[in-house]
């Protein structure tokens, strides 16, 4: 599969939901190539020197757009799901394009109101309560952009964690390290240690 890319230097993961400010004539061309497919564009989050592209991306579709104050064209888009880059060209403009191969999201968890065994998940369970109880705090903040998101998703301590992940201020390669995992697991347990 090749799609347009957009490298910036912040993170957005399946599900999650973000605005963009386009200026750039090359990412103007990246929003109508992709309102007009329908396939969506690679959002790749930039390494700590912003000078290169993170092996893993996220497939994002455009789900709104706008004219903004300043006259810039403003997106909102959706991350869909996770690639991994095995190829990047350049377009004459500098639009970058990637051959990729979709991978399999983190798998859902729901938190459990009851711990199966008391003694061994109570503590688990009091984490991931923690996680989703704060990062719902944190996005009443932000009413436009909690909207697109169902209290039922804040259940889902995978999603929760992934959340943490786009908006939390860590080093490009610390969120790497937690994406690149086959599940949750390395980003709750790095996420609680940092937020608790």
């Amino acid at each position: 599969m090749i799609i347009p890319i957009f490298p910036l230097p912040i993170c957005l993961l399946p599900q999650g939901y973000t605005q963009l400010r386009i200026f750039e004539a090359r990412y103007k061309r990246l929003v109508s190539e992709s309102l007009k497919s329908g396939q969506g564009f690679g959002l790749c989050m930039l390494s700590d020197d912003k000078k290169t592209i993170m092996p893993i991306g996220t497939l994002t579709h455009i789900i709104d757009f706008e004219t903004l104050e300043d006259g810039l064209l403003g997106i909102s888009v959706k991350g869909k799901q996770t690639f991994t880059i095995n190829d990047i060209t350049e377009d004459s403009d500098g639009l970058k394009r990637a051959d990729v191969t979709l991978i399999d999201g983190w798998p859902s968890n729901v938190i459990e109101t009851q711990p199966a065994q008391p003694h061994i998940r109570l503590n688990e369970r009091k984490k991931d309560q923690y996680l989703s109880k704060t990062l719902k705090q944190l996005l009443q903040q932000y009413p436009q952009h909690l909207a697109h998101y169902s209290d039922d998703d804040f259940n889902d301590i995978s999603w929760v964690c992934q959340r943490w992940l786009e908006i939390i201020p860590l080093s490009a390669n610390e969120k790497y390290q937690c994406i690149n995992s086959h599940d949750h697991l390395l980003a709750k347990s790095f996420l609680f240690d940092i937020i608790k």
